[in-house]
């Protein structure tokens, strides 16, 4: 069986797909098909623990509960002997006790995190499970303040807009653990502005040739939101609203209207009110300026209100 030797470990809605993607076009390197298998957070639980709308569905849905090593083993089964074998799952770097089993599995693992102003990143997340029509309110800040009550209710990470965006103390476990060349962080803004020298970094830092180009531009997925929120839970979401609907309208009367949701259901989302930006910037300032020095990399335009 193979196990892989290099591992994308976030920051949710940062651009992980989008990388892991850009990643597999390398003749080289292999990565699982399988989006998120978060086997270094399920490992030794087969029961999917989230009790937020959607949680179990969703994840039940895309594979992304893999609790033994012999099924994550099995992701790897087409590696072919490729150099570079590794997967993506965003909850890694959140977790907190995924780097301990990373390392109890492979301890020389080559680790990629890929990180995006948490402030965006946050509001992303929260248009996303609009969109799926998960999210309960369409109040932004009415949703962070439900955070607290949500994370005790066992609602997934996904949900956790404010907690996955500390990025420092996330990146510090991993640096208590790991060696310092074992990991390789790069900013979203990279990948999209200058993705040639970021992935050839990339390259380089997997063992793979560094003159490869992948065809494809990195790009962001940009989550849509309903123009109408009970139109679209009645036909996308994990509502009550979506059972009666099951039951009152005829099947092709249902399926004509999810067929034509994303032209006419979704739109580009509002900018995040200027209230809960500013919330924001200063709940992560702390940890901002301590990843900046860190990374020794320039992050003020992160602490910058007015722009998303």
């Amino acid at each position: 069986m193979t196990f892989p030797n290099f591992l994308v470990v976030g920051a949710a809605k940062s651009g992980t797909d989008s990388l892991c993607g850009m990643l597999a076009q390398h003749p080289e390197i292999y990565v699982s098909s399988n989006k998120e298998p978060m086997f270094f957070v399920a490992e030794g639980r087969p029961e999917i623990p989230y009790r937020g709308p959607g949680d179990r569905e969703v994840m039940q849905a895309h594979q992304m509960w893999i609790s033994t090593r012999q099924q994550y083993e099995s992701l790897f089964a087409g590696a072919n002997g490729a150099k570079a074998i590794g997967e993506g799952s965003t909850w890694y770097l959140y977790d907190e006790d995924a780097p301990r089993r990373i390392h109890q599995h492979a301890p020389d693992m080559r680790l990629i995190a890929i990180l995006r102003n948490p402030v965006q990143r946050a509001y992303s997340a929260f248009t996303m499970l609009l969109r799926d029509g998960r999210e309960t309110t369409t109040d932004f800040i009415e949703a962070l303040a439900a955070e607290d009550k949500r994370v005790r209710a066992g609602w997934e990470p996904i949900w956790h807009y404010r907690r996955m965006g500390f990025y420092h103390s996330q990146l510090v476990r991993y640096r208590r653990i790991f060696r310092p060349e074992q990991i390789r962080v790069v900013l979203q803004s990279d990948l999209e502005s200058i993705p040639r020298e970021t992935l050839r970094g990339l390259f380089e830092f997997l063992g793979v040739d560094d003159s490869f180009e992948p065809a494809a531009s990195a790009r962001m997925n940009v989550s849509l939101v309903p123009k109408n929120a009970v139109y679209h839970r009645l036909v996308a979401g994990q509502s009550r609203i979506k059972v009666v609907g099951k039951a009152l309208l005829p099947v092709g009367v249902r399926r004509r209207i999810k067929r034509n949701l994303p032209e006419s259901g979704l739109r580009q989302p509002p900018p995040m009110p200027k209230e809960a930006q500013a919330m924001l910037v200063e709940v992560f300032r702390d940890d901002i300026l301590a990843l900046q020095e860190l990374l020794n990399r320039d992050l003020s335009s992160w602490l910058a209100v007015g722009r998303t």
